[in-house]
């Protein structure tokens, strides 16, 4: 297993592609800088995520930082329907 300054240099590595996917999802940039600060974090303690072969780590991460990118939409949707 990876001991926790590995973990941290490999997140860098996705960091981009993080970034990218909840950006483009979420065109808020900073809704996005915090999506995706969220599934790196999860990633970092995600058991399979660290078991599983390098050409299946980016299509894992599409699939946490879609899921994370509609979560936050909506929640956003119901903030915004309590304020109105």
């Amino acid at each position: 297993m990876f001991d926790f300054q590995k973990k941290i240099e490999k997140l860098r590595q996705f960091e981009s592609l993080c970034f990218t996917v909840c950006v483009t999802l979420l065109t808020e940039e900073q809704a996005a800088n915090n999506t995706a600060e969220r599934v790196l974090c999860q990633l970092f303690a995600d058991k399979s995520f660290w078991l599983m072969e390098e050409s299946e780590k980016p299509p894992y991460i599409l699939r946490l930082c879609t899921c994370e990118c509609m979560q936050y939409k909506r929640q956003n949707q119901q903030n915004q329907v309590k304020t109105s």
